[in-house]
Parts: structure tokens; C-alpha cells; sequence
């Protein structure tokens, strides 16, 4: 649905990430690509999701952004009578139904199985540290992630799911894990030591963000995104009961140790960096098990290279070239198989033949 023009909103030419780059009149906007709104609006227009945070005190603003003329997420704010962050919260709006959709064969098909719109929430205190964020997730889950300061320093984060109730099972609250942040005399955090309290598998790893500019994303620097999907999936997936995190003075994750139940040590990574905070190659260790993946970046910065090796010998390659990427395969250090990839998919692959050694 096109978007209504609001008389008390400030419009925005934007970008994708909601940020307000020139101020213009509604209809100018809405010819953009992206536009925003700007309002103060009464608490009678909060979502439920937020309601429970207002304090009667608190100025509420709602930003809502727009793509080719259509909503794409609404963000809340939340400022106290100082000026102060209290809430940040961002909502994605559901995908609108077809006109087909919209009229069911059946009284099964109007049952409204949603759960809520996905985003975030985060909570901020009086010194402008975060207390408290939630991540939803489409499926209607709730990750939760508690902040505990000693002095305006982060010391502990608790990590817990919250799972909606279904037809068979009322709501389920379980605690993953807890973040314990050891500083060294400098107040430079020194490491981090995980401890698992779940056997719910998780797809990916958060890290809070770091207790300077608390709430500012970027600061805390983790390789996850960088890792191949292939060539460490079982890592990720195995991770221990136990996991010790060591940081440098920059917030850049050096190694990840991995503990067993029995406090043995299951293996470890070791992260080598750029000084321009790029991620040069990450090494496994556990046991026999030796994998390295390496990294090599365009004078832009992009990444355009990723070389998998097993015990030291190359079995894999993967190298940006424009709009494709070219996947090696290696057998013995020799090129056996080559693959390429356009946007997310095989359009062609071929096996390479090595030339037989000759002799003069």
C-alpha cells in the first residue's frame, strides 16, 4: 500500500539504512528510491511489543521508512526529559498478502498464524548504557541479552530465549549462556569467558557490543561473518560447554578456546588482523584437525579471495571475478574441479585435467 501523507511528519530523502539525508517536501521524498518520516507521536500509537517500556515521561518519536513508496520498517524512540535515549527499537511490517491471499477458500486459511513483526529493542539506562536488547526473530522467538555494569563497566551478559507458546506447549523461557568480561589493570578487556547453559543449537553468535560507546554497533569486531560455511561448519556446530574469548586493546577477537565438559580443551581459534581491522586468516586447531582459511582484499577493501587449507595443503579457492565467483577445488595441491557461482548459483562447472609431467 502506498504511503498516507502525514501533515505533522518531517520527510527525509534516505537511504536503505533509514538515515536522513536531506530534508523535503512528502511528495519529493516519496519519488525517491527512499524516504522517511519523522514524528512525535501519543502513546496510544505504540505497538505492543514496545508498550511496556513508556514511562509517561518519555517523548516518543517514530520513524518510518519507505521504499519505492512503501513502508519497510518503523523505528521507535524513546527520550527521557533530558534528551536521552531510553528505547531504540526497529520493526519490520509483514509482507502484504496477495489479492488472492486476502480472499480464503476456508475458515483455515483466515487463521492468522503470524507472530509479531521481526527487529530489535534495546533498553538504555540514565548513563546512556544498555541494559537490556531483545532480537525477534520471524517465528516469533525472543533473544534476550541482559547488560550488568560495576562502575559503568560491562562485567556480565545473560543470554536467554524466549519461545511463544504453540497448540502443544505454553511459552518456554531457556537460558543459553552467560558472557563473564575480565579487564586488565589499563581497563582494556582482556578476554571473555562463555559459559553454555543449553543444548538449543543456535545459528550464529552475537557479541554484546563493548562498554565504550556502549550501543554504537561495530565496536566489537568478531570474524564469524568471514568464516567459510563449508570449511568450519562443523566447528561452529560442536562448540563445547565452554568457550574463552581473548581480545586485543582494539576489541578484536585473537583466539576462541573450546572446552569440553570435563574442562579439557576441544580446540582453538586464532584470528590474525589488518590494521585496518580486516580479518587476514583464521586458523582451527584441535587435535590433528588443522584447517586455515586465508584472505586476500581489493585496494577497495572488498574481499576477493579465500584459500581453505587442510594440515597446510590447499583444497580449496574461491576468488571474486565481477559479478562471479570462481570456486577452485584442489586434490593433493593440483586444481581438480572448477565451478562457477552467479548470484548464489552453479551456472557451469568443469573438471581440470593436469598435464602430464613430460621429460625432455
Amino acid at each position: 500500500m502506498a504511503a498516507e501523507i502525514a501533515g505533522a511528519a518531517d520527510w527525509y530523502i534516505s537511504n536503505a539504512a533509514g538515515m536522513a539525508l536531506e530534508p523535503a517536501f512528502s511528495r519529493l521524498a516519496l519519488r525517491e528510491k527512499y524516504a522517511l518520516s519523522v514524528e512525535t507521536v501519543q502513546a496510544s500509537e505504540l505497538p505492543p511489543e514496545i508498550r511496556g517500556y513508556y514511562n509517561p515521561s518519555f517523548l516518543i518519536e517514530r520513524r518510518i521508512l519507505y521504499e519505492n513508496g512503501n513502508e519497510s520498517r518503523r523505528q521507535w524512540i524513546f527520550r527521557d526529559s533530558g534528551g536521552k535515549t531510553r528505547l531504540n527499537a526497529v520493526l519490520i511490517p509483514p509482507l502484504e498478502a496477495s489479492a488472492e491471499e486476502d480472499t480464503p477458500d476456508s475458515e483455515e486459511e483466515t487463521e492468522d498464524t503470524s507472530q509479531g513483526p521481526p527487529g530489535f529493542i534495546e533498553i538504555y539506562n540514565g548513563d546512556n548504557l544498555m541494559v537490556e536488547e531483545h532480537r525477534l526473530n520471524t517465528d516469533g522467538s525472543d533473544e534476550i541479552i541482559n547488560y550488568m555494569y560495576n562502575n559503568k563497566i560491562l562485567i556480565r551478559t545473560e543470554t536467554r530465549l524466549k519461545i511463544p507458546p504453540s497448540d502443544e506447549e505454553e511459552e518456554i523461557t531457556q537460558n543459553l549462556w552467560t558472557d563473564y568480561y575480565r579487564y586488565s589493570r589499563f581497563a582494556s578487556i582482556r578476554g571473555i569467558n562463555r559459559v553454555y547453559h543449553s543444548d538449543i543449537p543456535m545459528d550464529r553468535v552475537r557479541f554484546p557490543h563493548m562498554v565504550l560507546d556502549v550501543g554504537r554497533p561495530g565496536n566489537f569486531i568478531g570474524p564469524n561473518a568471514a568464516y567459510s560455511s563449508i570449511f568450519l561448519q562443523d566447528v561452529f556446530i560442536n562448540r563445547g560447554d565452554r568457550v574463552v574469548y581473548t581480545t586485543d586493546s582494539r576489541g578484536r577477537i585473537l583466539t576462541e578456546t573450546r572446552y569440553d565438559e570435563a574442562d579439557e580443551v576441544i580446540g582453538e581459534i586464532k584470528n590474525t588482523w589488518s590494521e585496518d581491522n580486516k580479518i587476514q586468516s583464521v586458523h582451527w586447531i584441535a587435535g590433528e584437525d588443522d584447517r586455515l582459511l586465508e584472505y586476500e582484499y581489493d585496494d577497495a577493501g572488498d574481499r576477493i579471495e579465500e584459500r581453505n587449507y587442510n594440515k597446510g595443503v590447499l583444497e580449496r579457492m574461491v576468488r571474486l571475478e565481477g559479478p562471479r565467483e570462481v570456486e577452485t577445488l584442489y586434490m593433493q595441491g593440483r586444481p581438480v574441479l572448477r565451478a562457477i557461482w552467479e548470484e548464489g548459483r552453479k551456472t557451469s562447472e568443469e573438471r581440470i585435467r593436469s598435464r602430464p609431467e613430460t621429460t625432455d
